[in-house]
């Protein structure tokens, strides 16, 4: 008889457990803008090293998909979220490396993303995403299509390069979010009624 009680308490923890899972997207209106907005909860991060400032630094890029919607009307982008592991603004000499343009390779083919802005009130997004909780720099965000988002799900890329005011730079793949990434993808409709990214 003793049995049944516990039977029942691990039940009530599995379910509870199930009950707390968190969302890998998130969906909201925005109450900003009055867009719909749909974000992975978790993006993919990149990283690099920057031995020249000082021991264990390294900067940091954040790349998450972004789907604004409206009235019907869907634009997806690719955010991709600066930050370090010191306070870059501080540092002399170095200044915050926001990407400009950003290259990496999808579907086996090397595509340039262009810069629609650097940050997302204008694209109809009032409410940061992906901001850190410190060592924040900037953001860069870049319209994608719904086969760019699949072709990254499909195969991460291992390293991004980014071209920033002072040069370039490569970071390398340090933390997947491939669930997040995935469901995002699949509440994408079939047909979709966007904007187009320039190549």
């Amino acid at each position: 008889m003793l049995a049944r009680p516990r039977f029942w308490f691990a039940a009530a923890l599995l379910l509870g457990g199930c009950a707390t899972e968190p969302a890998r997207v998130s969906e909201y209106l925005d109450p900003q803008t009055a867009m719909t907005v749909r974000a992975v909860a978790a993006p993919f991060i990149y990283a690099r090293e920057v031995p020249e400032l000082a021991a264990n630094v390294r900067d940091y890029l954040s790349l998450g998909a972004v789907e604004v919607n409206n009235m019907g009307t869907r634009r997806h982008y690719l955010a991709a979220v600066s930050w370090s592991t010191i306070d870059r603004r501080g540092a002399a000499g170095a200044p915050a490396p926001l990407p400009e343009r950003i290259e990496l390779s999808l579907a086996g083919t090397t595509r340039v993303l262009a810069l629609a802005g650097h940050e997302s009130g204008s694209l109809g997004i009032g409410t940061p995403l992906f901001r850190p909780a410190s060592g924040y720099l900037g953001e860069s965000w870049y319209l994608v299509t719904p086969a760019d988002l699949r072709a990254f799900a499909a195969s991460p890329p291992e390293t991004v390069d980014v071209a920033v005011a002072s040069g370039s730079a490569s970071y390398s793949l340090w933390r997947r979010e491939d669930a997040a990434l995935r469901e995002f993808i699949a509440d994408i409709p079939d047909t979709v009624t966007s904007e187009r990214p320039r190549r």
